[in-house]
């Protein structure tokens, strides 16, 4: 059987079993679309600084572009979140070329600083202008009950296939580009950018290309987010701990590679529900340490990530 094929209807069996052994209650269904959500950032993660190398410090950007956008245009202008969603990711793209266009021209840590530091701003942005984003107070979404036309349901389980419909294109796109010319550019460049400009390939541009796309993938999860959470504050959409949340995803399943991002998303967000609910209620912040714990054993004794496991036990 032809190995795409392969992985496509593995991955398909695995998301459509979801619903049959962890939907059962309200709770549980809200941990399966969570961790759906960092399983889409992860993999928008994973585009740029996976297959490209090029480390995104700042990429809850994005997410919170596409969030911000998608939910003022339906509160101010009444815009369904189904087009809203369009505009965000325009916004997102727009912004990526801004830091792309000139930090990929560059060489060293210029990009990683500027993906930093404009969520930093952003953040403080969102914050200040309190009258249009709701500044530390958050935006809120109005609820309209079970309206499919302004992307609203009653039954949370719409949003995980919803969820599902966007993490499985995002591993048709990533399968497609590590197939693709492009995806032999983009690894090239990561491996070593000044041996593949001398065969001839434009680093700057394949590295922008790539960037937009990211950007696209969590503008996308952005308009999701706030949907199904009816809510946003400027922490949750461009704070540091939402982009270090989306890279500890895709880097304990696997960087760069197609199954990482899918089993570190479905990974992190349990194991946070478990160890919070085990541990949460006794000495504060020993939930959080036995969660750096696990990702850090993760990271020192398994460093290509948990998809890599399998072959580790069968060398063993």
């Amino acid at each position: 059987m032809n190995r795409n094929l392969r992985n496509w209807l593995i991955f398909l069996a695995v998301m459509a079993s979801l619903p049959f052994w962890t939907l059962g209650t309200v709770y549980s269904q809200g941990v399966v679309i969570r961790a759906l959500i960092y399983v889409g950032l992860a993999q928008s993660w994973n585009i740029i600084a996976g297959l490209g190398g090029q480390l995104s410090l700042g990429h809850a950007c994005f997410l919170g572009i596409g969030a911000y956008t998608s939910g003022l245009l339906f509160e101010n202008f009444g815009l369904t979140p189904w087009i809203g969603a369009l505009a965000g990711i325009g916004a997102a793209m727009l912004l990526s070329f801004l830091i792309g266009y000139p930090c990929f021209r560059l060489t060293g840590i210029y990009f990683a600083l500027a993906s930093f530091t404009v969520s930093l701003i952003l953040e403080i942005l969102a914050r200040h202008f309190d009258k249009l984003t709701g500044g530390d107070v958050g935006l809120s979404i109005r609820l309209l009950g079970d309206a499919p036309g302004q992307f609203q349901f009653s039954d949370p389980r719409y949003y995980y296939f919803i969820g599902l419909a966007i993490v499985s294109l995002y591993f048709f796109i990533t399968q497609g580009i590590l197939r693709s010319r492009f995806g032999y550019y983009l690894k090239a460049i990561r491996d070593d950018q000044g041996a593949a400009e001398s065969m001839g390939v434009d680093s700057a541009r394949v590295k922008l290309v790539a960037f937009a796309i990211s950007a696209f993938m969590a503008a996308l999860v952005g308009t999701f987010y706030i949907q199904y959470n009816l809510f946003i504050d400027p922490a949750a959409a461009f704070g540091m701990h939402q982009s270090v949340q989306i890279l500890l995803a895709s880097i304990a399943g696997g960087i760069g590679s197609l199954w990482g991002p899918v089993i570190g998303g479905l990974f992190i967000i349990p194991v946070g529900e478990i160890t919070n609910a085990l541990f949460g209620k006794g000495t504060p912040g020993i939930d959080v340490l036995i969660y750096g714990a696990i990702l850090a054993i993760i990271i020192l004794y398994i460093p290509k990530g948990l998809v890599s496991l399998p072959g580790l036990l069968r060398r063993k």
